[in-house]
């Protein structure tokens, strides 16, 4: 039976500008390619949930223009129920400009739309909320939106990107906690410069009281730690070697993998490995939306995904 993932979250019009090599501070760099994408991450995981056949529930901001529409079409091409996503008059929606270079990228958001929001006033997100099997949220909304929709949810996915300091209420709520490393130092405030460094950094969150947190590695796979009744678990799940196209977005079609198959009832490890397999394939298309892979395709690419170890 399929489980129920509902995604709180951002949508953004993404403008993507591909360029030999990524800028640094105050150097222009001339662009080879440009394009438009669907983006945000909240509607990125919804999508990359829904296309590896998760049922999807959508909950969001846009404002009354063109990208609005846009970016509704593109949800509801993917599978993704958007009876959640409001239009706030006189905001404009969400944009993301994202420079990508050998498969690296730097993205600047501009939230619009996504930072409107007064938590509760629309009884039917609760509703929504409430009934989900897994309730997933991001950090490009705001952070009392997602602590209200924490204290619905049965199960409780956050990807804490942007990072922000999380009290421990919120991290308790967390089962898993999705973190890159960066991330993970700005969190929990210590060294993540190595894998034993990140595994430590993810440990502290745990004894703070997140039930588990995965660590997101890019090509180097991921961590998870997980709470026992007398432990902390450590495990280490490595990632397949591929070729990679355009990262942007490969943390989504992690977190999305991951949601849908917590809601199928897959234990945390098994649900990492899928989700390692998804975020292997989705880099090595370009874009997000279309680049996030089917089921069958994860299903297959899960062979490459080396068995996980302490």
């Amino acid at each position: 039976m399929t489980g129920v993932v509902v995604v709180i979250g951002s949508m953004n019009q993404d403008v993507v500008c591909e360029v030999a090599k990524l800028p640094g501070p105050g150097e222009t760099v001339l662009a080879v390619g440009s394009r438009t994408n669907p983006g945000g991450k909240g509607a990125n995981q919804a999508v990359a949930a829904a296309k590896v056949g998760g049922c999807v529930e959508f909950v969001g901001r846009v404002g009354r223009d063109s990208a609005a529409g846009a970016l509704r079409d593109s949800m509801g091409a993917a599978g993704v129920k958007t009876t959640g996503l409001r239009e706030v008059p006189g905001v404009r929606t969400g944009r993301a400009y994202v420079t990508v270079a050998a498969g690296e990228n730097q993205i600047v958001v501009d939230p619009g739309a996504n930072f409107v929001w007064e938590p509760g006033a629309e009884p039917a997100e609760a509703d929504l909320l409430g009934s989900a099997d897994v309730v997933v949220a991001q950090l490009e909304i705001p952070l009392g939106v997602v602590s209200w929709a924490a204290g619905l949810a049965r199960r409780f996915v956050l990807n804490a990107a942007p990072a922000a300091q999380l009290d421990d209420d919120l991290l308790c709520r967390c089962d898993p906690l999705v973190v890159n490393e960066y991330e993970l130092a700005a969190i929990s405030g210590t060294a993540t410069g190595t894998r034993e460094q990140a595994g430590r950094a993810a440990r502290s969150l745990c004894l703070r009281g997140a039930p588990s947190v995965v660590v997101t590695l890019g090509a180097d796979g991921s961590i998870l730690v997980r709470r026992t009744a007398d432990s902390v678990e450590i495990t280490y799940q490595a990632a397949p070697q591929v070729d990679s196209v355009d990262s942007t977005g490969a943390g989504d079609a992690y977190v999305g993998a991951l949601s849908t198959a917590l809601a199928d009832g897959v234990d945390l490890p098994e649900a990492v490995a899928f989700a390692t397999a998804a975020a292997s394939l989705s880099v090595q298309s370009p874009g997000t939306h279309a680049a996030y892979p089917t089921r069958a395709q994860v299903v297959a690419a899960l062979t490459a995904v080396p068995p996980a170890h302490n």
